[in-house]
C-alpha cells in the first residue's frame, strides 16, 4: 500500500490514535520519567496534554486542514501540563504552523512540518538540554530532511517508518547523552512519550486502527512534588502552571516573564500564543509567580 498524501480526515484519525496509545501507556510512562524531576508524572501530563487536543479535534466534522491545525495547536497548549506536556504542545504548535497553508500533506510538506515543530520546541524551552524529548524530535526533523534529499520515494508510509525508526534508535541512545538515565535504567520519558504517540499515529495511517474515540477528564492544579526520591533530588518542589489573558503586549510579557521565572524557579518554558501566554515553571514559592503574572493580565486554568 502506498500513501502519496495525508488530507485533513487522515491526519484527525491519525492524531487522535496516537492520544489513544499514549493514553493507554501513560502508567508505563509515569514509571520512566526520572529527568528533569523524578516526581513520575510525565505520562500523566504528556496525556492530559494531548487530550485536551483529542477534545478538540474529536468537536470537528469534516474540518479544513487550517481547522485542524488550529484545534490540534491551540488544544494542546491550553491543555499542556508539565515540561513534557508544554514542549509536546509547542511541536505540535510549530507542526500545525506549516500544515495549516495546506489543503493535503505530502512528503516535503512533512518534512517542512517536522523542521518546525523542532524549531519551535527548542525556542520555547529556556535551557534545552538533550537526551530528552527535544533530541528525539530533532533526530526525526534531521532524518526527514535526509530522506527528502538522498531518497526519491513519494510514500508517505516508507518516509514516516525511516523517520520513525531513526528517532526510536535515539530514544534508546539518551540514557548515553543524561547519566541520571543511565543510573536509572531507563529511556528518556519524554521521548518514550512522543514515540508512544507517533506509534498510534503510524498505526492509523496504516489502517491498523479502527477506533478513533477518545475519553477526555482532566484538571488543572499547582502541584507538590510526590515521590520517593529524597529531598536533594527536587531543588524547586512545585510545578506552576497557569494561562494569562493578556492585556499587554505579546512579546514584552513574554521576554519579562521568562527572565523574572528564571530567579525563582527552573524548568521554565513560557510560550504566547494568539491573546494568551501559557506558563510552566518549578518554583518553591507559586505565589511570587501568580503575583507577577497578574501585572499582565487576568489568571485561568
Amino acid at each position: 500500500m502506498e500513501i502519496t498524501s495525508i488530507n485533513s480526515k487522515l491526519l484527525a484519525r491519525m492524531f487522535l490514535a496516537g492520544a489513544k496509545n499514549l493514553d493507554s501507556k501513560k502508567d508505563w510512562i509515569n514509571e520512566l520519567n526520572v529527568f528533569p524531576v523524578p516526581d513520575g508524572d510525565t505520562g500523566t501530563n504528556m496525556t492530559m496534554t494531548i487530550m485536551s487536543a483529542a477534545k478538540e479535534v474529536s468537536s470537528l466534522t469534516n474540518p479544513t486542514m487550517a481547522e485542524l491545525a488550529k484545534a490540534i495547536s491551540s488544544g494542546s497548549l491550553r491543555g499542556a501540563r508539565g515540561n513534557s506536556g508544554v514542549i509536546l504542545s509547542q511541536l505540535f504548535r510549530g507542526f500545525c504552523k506549516v500544515i495549516k497553508e495546506y489543503d493535503e500533506i505530502d512528503v516535503t510538506i512533512l518534512c517542512e512540518a517536522c523542521q518546525k515543530a523542532v524549531e519551535t520546541a527548542y525556542k520555547a524551552v529556556m535551557k534545552p538540554k538533550e537526551g530528552t524529548i527535544l533530541t528525539v524530535a530533532k533526530a526525526g526533523a534531521e532524518k526527514a530532511q535526509d530522506m527528502l534529499i538522498n531518497s526519491d520515494t513519494e510514500d508517505i508510509i516508507e518516509f514516516c517508518d525511516a523517520v520513525v525508526a531513526c528517532m526510536e534508535e535515539t530514544l534508546l541512545k539518551t540514557p548515553d547523552m543524561l547519566p541520571v538515565l543511565k543510573q536509572a535504567g531507563v529511556v528518556d520519558s519524554g521521548g518514550e512519550g512522543l514515540m508512544t504517540f507517533l506509534r498510534g499515529a503510524i498505526d492509523a495511517l496504516k489502517g491498523k486502527v479502527s477506533d478513533f474515540t477518545v475519553k477526555v477528564s482532566g484538571t488543572s492544579r499547582v502541584v507538590k512534588a510526590s515521590t520517593t526520591a529524597t529531598e536533594e533530588d527536587i531543588k524547586f518542589g512545585y510545578c506552576t502552571e497557569f494561562i494569562i489573558m493578556l492585556e499587554r503586549e505579546q512579546d514584552v510579557v513574554e521576554h519579562q516573564l521568562k527572565e523574572y521565572l528564571q530567579k525563582i524557579g527552573d524548568c521554565v518554558v513560557v510560550v504566547a500564543d494568539d491573546d494568551i501566554v501559557k506558563v510552566h515553571v518549578h518554583t518553591n514559592d507559586p505565589g511570587l509567580a501568580i503575583q507577577k503574572a497578574l501585572t499582565y493580565g487576568s489568571l485561568t486554568s
